[in-house]
C-alpha cells in the first residue's frame, strides 16, 4: 500500500499540470515580463472578461491595455496602443507547460519579437535552437506569371526586412510574414504577389516548418 501512494501523488502532479490554464499563468506572470500591467490590473482583466465585460485597464503608463481574448491555453493582449502582446501554452510532454509570447510593436513597419518560458516564468535563452528562424528566401515563391530573375530582383530591394509572428488560438502553430519594406507602392505591390507565410508547428520541444521547408 505504502509503495502506492508516491505513484498516485506523481498522477496527481500530471493532472495539476494538465489543468495549467491560461488565465492562471496569466495571473501568476511576474510584473517584469509586461512591465506596465499590475498584477491588479491583469486579475481585473481576467475578470472582466469572463463576465462578458470590455477588459480594459489603465496601466502604469496611465495608457490603457486591452485583453481582447482569453481562452485555455490563449491570450491576445492590446497591451498599448503600438504593441500587441499574444500568450500561448505549448505542450511539452508530461512537464509543465512551454509559455510562448509574441510581442508585436507596429510602427514604423511592424516587427515581432517571440520568446518562450518554462515554468516559474523562466526564460529559455534564444541559443536554446527551440525556433530556428525562416531564412528570407522562405518567403518567397515563384509563381508561373512572374520571372525567376524578377523575384531576384525584388529581393535585393528589401535592404530592411520587416517579420511579424503570429500565434494561433486553436493550434501550437506559428506564422511569419515579411512585409515589404521602403519600396514604391507598384513595387510593393509586385511583392506582395508573391511573399508567402512561412508557418512553423510546435513538435512538443521545438518549432519546426510545416512541411519541412
Amino acid at each position: 500500500m505504502k509503495r502506492l501512494i508516491p505513484w498516485v501523488m506523481i498522477l496527481m502532479f500530471g493532472q495539476s499540470v494538465r489543468a495549467q490554464k491560461m488565465r492562471d499563468v496569466f495571473a501568476a506572470m511576474p510584473d517584469t515580463v509586461l512591465r506596465i500591467m499590475t498584477k491588479n490590473n491583469r486579475l481585473d482583466c481576467i475578470d472582466f472578461i469572463e463576465n462578458d465585460m470590455e477588459a480594459r485597464v489603465r496601466n502604469r503608463f496611465d495608457g490603457f491595455s486591452v485583453l481582447k481574448e482569453l481562452t485555455a491555453d490563449y491570450l491576445d493582449l492590446q497591451l498599448t496602443v503600438n504593441c500587441r502582446v499574444q500568450m500561448k501554452l505549448l505542450p511539452a510532454g508530461d512537464s509543465l507547460n512551454y509559455i510562448c509570447v509574441a510581442r508585436t510593436y507596429s510602427g514604423p513597419k511592424p516587427e515581432t519579437e517571440v520568446e518562450l518560458y518554462a515554468s516559474g516564468w523562466n526564460r529559455i535563452p534564444d541559443d536554446a535552437k527551440w525556433l530556428p528562424r525562416p531564412a528570407y528566401a522562405a518567403f518567397w515563391q515563384a509563381a508561373d506569371s512572374v520571372p525567376a530573375e524578377e523575384v531576384r530582383r525584388l529581393q535585393r530591394l528589401q535592404d530592411m526586412r520587416f517579420v511579424t509572428a503570429e500565434l494561433q488560438p486553436d493550434a501550437p502553430l506559428l506564422t511569419f510574414v515579411l512585409h515589404p519594406g521602403e519600396v514604391e507602392k507598384e513595387e510593393a505591390v509586385r511583392m506582395e504577389k508573391i511573399l508567402r507565410p512561412v508557418v512553423y508547428e510546435w513538435n512538443g520541444k521545438r518549432f519546426v516548418p510545416v512541411g519541412g521547408k
